[in-house]
């Protein structure tokens, strides 16, 4: 009965161990994705307020198409046509991909580790291992269903093709 009480005891230390792990990253998570949204909104209207000054100063589209036609109006023009729109669809992609196999393989091993303690031995922490389990695999197996159908859609819409995917790794080297 004393060895049980110690493992007990462990397993209780690891799922807290685990669930606190889970819920850093997912900050973690959370605070990256909103610094990047707020970086890309400020590039935006950055970007945005260029162009209206741009425009605002050339008086006529003749005037604005002769400068576009320069080496300068090119460079300008070029700079904001980069493919980094397409990396893009293919980066969440990546990412939705990554989440679905982490929570995949952490349900799973939650799954296992409640039927290793088993209803008999472990009870409410049975029951904890194994709804957690459950809902950790259901999620991951969703992240990478819902990657599926996001990359079949990509390629069926023409965002993700061979050219524009091998141009978009040759401008990130």
């Amino acid at each position: 009965m004393e060895d049980f009480r110690t493992v007990h005891e462990v397993v209780d230390g690891i799922s807290a161990s685990i669930i606190g792990v889970t819920i850093v990253i997912c900050l973690m998570r959370t605070v990256i994705f909103i610094v990047k949204t707020l970086k890309q909104r400020a590039s935006q209207k950055s970007k945005y307020e260029i162009y209206s000054r741009m425009i605002d100063r050339f008086g006529a589209a003749p005037e604005f198409i002769a400068f576009m036609q320069t080496e300068e109006g090119r460079a300008i023009l070029e700079e904001n046509l980069t493919p980094t729109d397409v990396a893009t669809p293919l980066n969440k992609i990546l990412v939705s991909i990554q989440i679905g196999v982490i929570l995949t393989l952490l349900g799973s091993g939650l799954l296992a580790l409640g039927n290793i303690f088993g209803s008999s031995r472990g009870g409410d922490l049975y029951i904890v291992l194994n709804i957690g389990g459950t809902v950790g695999f259901m999620v991951g197996v969703g992240f990478l269903i819902s990657s599926a159908i996001s990359y079949k859609l990509c390629k069926t819409w023409g965002i993700l093709t061979a050219d524009k995917i091998n141009l978009s790794k040759t401008e990130n080297k």
